[in-house]
């Protein structure tokens, strides 16, 4: 007598799932398809979307985790609600891609918060600390362009672009 035994949490029975029924590079998982295989129940009103938005982030973030560790198949969002299996030969230059355009924004937002503040409310300790930020910051980005220049043009050679 074989029992039908599901795994738990939700999202590691969707990945035996995912798997054992043929996941394969190309492939696209639909997001429905994620709500099916995680069971997450449908909103019922205006206050459950946010318990449904959650527990869809929370099993689709531990499906990708997992994909990617145990399995080396990278998710990547085709911007239309689902998520393509990326091949092998285009994961390096997708990571590197996005990962100089995050770097390149989070530089760009310290830079800002840091350079745009109200020095005339600032006592002389925390304008000293802040010009010393200021100036840690612009000595950061000053070693990561070279580096971040380096990674585009890789990135750019992966993607073939």
């Amino acid at each position: 007598m074989t029992e039908n035994i599901k795994l738990f949490p939700a999202w590691k029975q969707a990945v035996k799932t995912l798997v054992e029924d043929g996941l394969t590079y190309g492939d696209r998982i639909t997001k429905e398809q994620i709500i099916q295989l995680c069971d997450i129940k449908p909103a019922k009103d205006v206050e459950d979307v946010q318990r449904f938005s959650l527990e869809f982030l929370d099993c689709m973030s531990e499906i990708r985790d997992t994909l990617l560790t145990s399995h080396s198949m990278m998710l990547n969002s085709d911007q239309r609600g689902a998520y393509v299996v990326v091949h092998p030969k285009d994961q390096t230059g997708l990571v590197l891609s996005k990962g100089v355009k995050a770097m390149s924004r989070e530089m760009r937002r310290m830079a800002e918060g840091v350079t745009f503040i109200r020095r005339d409310m600032l006592t002389n300790d925390e304008a000293a600390q802040n010009a010393d930020a200021q100036a840690k910051v612009s000595r950061m980005a000053d070693l990561i362009n070279p580096v971040k220049s380096e990674l585009q043009l890789l990135a750019h050679a992966r993607l073939g672009t």
